[in-house]
């Protein structure tokens, strides 16, 4: 009977390190996470090579891309968070968005751009402002001062 390899050993051999992030390059899930089976169940990769570089995951507790690729396994570019916080990086603009700034659309009512940033199931209002840019402006303000992981919006102030 063959021995089993350790996890870790076969974990290693399907990654591609780059300059940039290091790439799972095995089995990935439909939303474009790395899946690695454990040796006892398949779990996350990026999940994986977290426990690996910082010990056991606490309960309830999320591993965080902040590089924003899905398919990274880079320990220095994942961190814990809790789902709050996790939902308070994501990568940018959604793919419906035409003003080409989270949380900025057009009124029609009021015929201007408006912003609009939502914490803690709040709405909070911007607006209306007369360009799309001004409320960016206004709207990347509230989100720093609601939200305390938005890694973008920090780098950009």
């Amino acid at each position: 009977m063959r021995a089993r390899r350790d996890p870790e050993e076969r974990f290693w051999p399907k990654v591609e390190k780059t300059a940039a992030c290091w790439n799972w390059i095995a089995g990935k899930n439909y939303e474009g996470y790395g899946i690695f089976w454990d040796g006892e169940r398949y779990v996350t990769a990026h999940r994986f090579a977290h426990s690996i570089a910082a010990g056991k995951i606490p309960e309830k507790m999320q591993v965080d891309h902040t590089c924003h690729n899905r398919g990274c396994v880079n320990p220095t570019h994942l961190r814990l968070a809790t789902p709050k916080q996790n939902m308070e990086n994501p990568s940018g603009v959604r793919s419906d968005n035409r003003s080409g700034y989270r949380g900025v659309s057009w009124n029609k009512a009021y015929r201007a751009w408006t912003g609009l940033v939502t914490h803690y199931g709040v709405d909070h209002w911007l607006g209306p402002f007369a360009s799309s840019e001004e409320a960016n402006v206004a709207v990347v303000a509230k989100r720093n001062e609601l939200f305390t992981h938005n890694i973008l919006d920090r780098k950009s102030a």
